[in-house]
């Protein structure tokens, strides 16, 4: 995959957190798509706006099955190739987004995307790919980054089953730089680059390609963005590979797997003989449109069921389509009077699934949190 890139363009990135890649999509290209997302901007995605009131607006999802050149877009090889070689291993499409931002609206502030309670955030190895279908100029608004600004962000110990990263020192940002990104320009971003996009004064929409690649090896720790099976059929069978979960069925179920390490790890398993959950609800509150994340709800089972407070949990797998499971470390030696601790053999087959797939040495976890707990976004270390 590398042999994508060169070694300077991979230095570069590595260097200063992002990459950019020049005409990546053709002129004919870059129109399709502008005429697309224009065609779908009055019904985007915008709680308590309405098109074209001065906004930020968003087709994204399962929208990619509504026009081909969207689902082409998606996994088009001059996209993909890139971001894998960066990657170094093949990718997830975590998010797809066509971002609009209507003539008036106030721009944003500085930030990064690394966000632990989101399903297109949550990863630990994850970028943007970027793509301007219009100028990103003075007059459309710029995307300013801050070369280098993806290093403050630490991972506490490297080593560890589960990864927990530092918060950055803002003071330390680098001054952020215009790209000048022009239309069918590729922007690579690592995701704990800063970036900020000021306002322009363009009477027009801007609107481009936000798109985000996970780490087929670095599920999101709140879960993946489950894609509807139309969404699957839209793709070429050579980008159908990019889509981690189709179903059109709804999670019905949230369970837990919590482990208590040792030389011969024990699980935790409910008096009649099920995981810790049951029935519970996403959050949508705070979210935005990647639904899907369970942690808050399987937290309050696991309150109600066990009498102890789960801090955080890391997303193992969805089973049958309708059940989404997480796994929990206790290191703690809480107790958790009226249940059983049993060791791998003594599980159901089932269960010994689940925990074959979390003891997984090659998959590179990260600690999910709530919505409710967002302002805990980074571990103190």
């Amino acid at each position: 995959m590398s042999d994508v890139l060169h070694p300077a363009q991979l230095d570069d990135y590595e260097r200063d957190g992002h990459l950019i890649l020049r005409g990546v999509l053709s002129k004919s290209e870059v129109a399709t798509l502008r005429k697309v997302v224009a065609e779908r901007a009055p019904t985007a995605y915008a709680p308590g706006l309405h098109y074209p009131e001065p906004g930020k607006y968003t087709i994204q999802g399962n929208q990619l099955a509504e026009h081909p050149a969207l689902a082409e877009a998606a996994m088009h090889p001059s996209i993909v190739g890139p971001v894998e070689a960066l990657l170094r291993q093949q990718a997830y499409l975590s998010a797809f987004v066509a971002y609009i931002r209507t003539p008036g609206d106030s721009g944003g502030g500085a930030h990064n995307d690394y966000k632990r309670w989101r399903p297109v955030g949550s990863s630990m190895n994850w970028l943007f790919a970027i793509v301007p279908l219009t100028d990103f100029d003075a007059e459309y608004g710029p995307l300013l980054v801050s070369p280098g600004s993806h290093k403050l962000h630490r991972v506490i110990n490297p080593q560890a089953r589960i990864l927990d990263v530092s918060a950055p020192d803002r003071a330390q940002l680098a001054p952020f730089v215009d790209p000048e990104l022009k239309a069918g320009d590729l922007l690579l971003m690592n995701m704990y680059a800063w970036h900020e996009p000021p306002a322009g004064t363009a009477r027009q929409d801007r609107c481009g390609l936000f798109n985000k690649y996970c780490a087929v090896d670095a599920p999101p720790a709140t879960g993946h963005f489950r894609y509807s099976h139309a969404a699957h059929a839209a793709l070429a069978d050579e980008g159908k590979r990019l889509l981690a979960v189709c179903s059109d069925r709804p999670l019905e179920e949230t369970r837990l797997l919590i482990e208590r390490p040792g030389t011969e790890p024990i699980y935790l398993l409910r008096e009649d003989g099920q995981l810790p959950g049951g029935s519970g609800w996403e959050e949508t509150e705070g979210v935005g449109w990647d639904v899907g994340a369970r942690i808050g709800a399987l937290q309050s089972l696991a309150r109600e069921q066990l009498g102890v407070e789960i801090p955080w949990m890391s997303y193992i797998a969805d089973v049958n389509e309708t059940q989404r499971v997480y796994g929990y470390i206790d290191s703690e030696d809480i107790d958790y009077t009226g249940h059983r601790w049993c060791k791998e053999d003594d599980l159901p087959d089932s269960v010994q699934t689940l925990v074959a797939q979390w003891q997984r040495p090659e998959v590179v976890r990260g600690k999910g949190v709530a919505v409710a707990q967002r302002r805990e976004q980074y571990a103190v270390g």
